[in-house]
């Protein structure tokens, strides 16, 4: 028995060094192939000879075409992008594309969604429709909506979230979504933040979105939203009025530092310090007690940003008795002046 384990152990080993040189050759193969086509879409470039680039893309295998085209293509723009992306459709590079879209694993199918926005072939958007619609993965359907977004094709905003199952949802690649959104979408997104009925997380998320490419345009849709009783949505709201301002900001930044929900506290602070609302000082102080860190530190912060005489204050609460307050101020102080 002693023998024939040891004989076991023996070939198992063998099997796995010979795995691990062949890999290590597929890999070596894989990267000369990946220079090559480099190289020869570079060349085209310069000489624009489309049956040389078609020649050096048929001669590599097909992930390795796939993967090295796309990155090219992410650093081309003008003429010379068109010109490279028509070459990858002649050659069937889509079709192959659409196929892993359909077959591959979790994370090819997502990189492949991603592809097909690039390679923009005749059928890139009803392959990426029949994935919104019928993929088993959460996160390749939410793949299949970016680049759908991204190709101007995304179907209404709630359909689409249906389509991808929202409930208990907490991706980030949905606020990756509705940054995607063109402007022209905007108001859609808009009129899903104010639904009282519909997930909080979407709601921020698409508050956040529209603070960061809507601008000014919805600083009094985020005044409104402040109050809302969701604490995710009040929140995001706050921090978009920290990007945007308002003309009620001081009273509604006021009224949040007082609210129980301690993430609004800590973004009614932190906003009050990106507008530099010195007029904020004394509530802003107050939080400098607040039981939960975050809170203090976000409260500090602001008042440092509004230079000498928020330093000030932090300076005479760092030299009195021991207590929360006292030990935030030391600690902020340490740290050096706003940047």
């Amino acid at each position: 028995m002693s023998i024939l384990l040891s004989a076991l152990s023996l070939a198992i080993m063998l099997l796995l060094i010979a795995r691990r040189v062949l890999q290590e050759r597929r890999g070596a193969a894989n990267a000369d192939q990946r220079r090559q086509l480099l190289t020869a879409l570079i060349a085209f470039t310069e000489n624009r000879d489309r049956d040389a680039l078609k020649a050096a893309i048929l001669s590599v295998p097909a992930g390795v075409a796939m993967n090295a085209g796309f990155e090219f293509l992410s650093l081309l723009r003008g003429e010379e992008h068109d010109d490279v992306l028509a070459a990858f459709n002649e050659c069937g590079v889509p079709a192959l594309v659409g196929r892993q879209l359909e077959r591959g694993n979790g994370a090819q199918r997502i990189h492949a969604a991603e592809m097909l926005a690039a390679l923009r072939s005749e059928n890139a958007i009803a392959s990426l429709l029949s994935a919104l619609d019928r993929d088993r993965s959460r996160e390749v359907r939410i793949a299949a909506a970016i680049a759908l977004c991204d190709l101007g094709s995304l179907p209404p905003l709630g359909i689409t979230l249906r389509k991808i199952g929202v409930a208990a949802q907490r991706s980030r690649r949905l606020i990756e979504l509705f940054r995607r959104f063109p402007p022209a979408r905007f108001e859609e997104l808009k009129d899903h933040a104010a639904r009282a009925d519909a997930v909080p997380f979407i709601r921020a998320a698409a508050i956040d979105a529209l603070a960061r490419s809507g601008g000014f345009r919805f600083a009094d849709f985020f005044a409104h939203a402040a109050g809302d009783s969701s604490p995710e949505v009040a929140a995001a709201a706050l921090r978009a009025l920290g990007l945007t301002g308002h003309a009620d900001a001081p009273a509604i930044l006021a009224r949040a530092m007082a609210n129980d929900d301690l993430d609004v506290r800590a973004d009614a602070a932190d906003a009050a310090g990106r507008l530099g609302l010195s007029a904020l000082a004394a509530p802003l102080a107050g939080l400098m007690d607040d039981e939960v860190w975050t809170v203090r530190y976000a409260a500090a912060n602001a008042l440092r940003s509004f230079g000498q005489p928020g330093e000030k204050m932090l300076r005479e609460m760092a030299a009195s008795d021991v207590s929360r307050s006292q030990r935030t101020a030391s600690l902020i102080l340490a740290e050096g002046p706003a940047t």
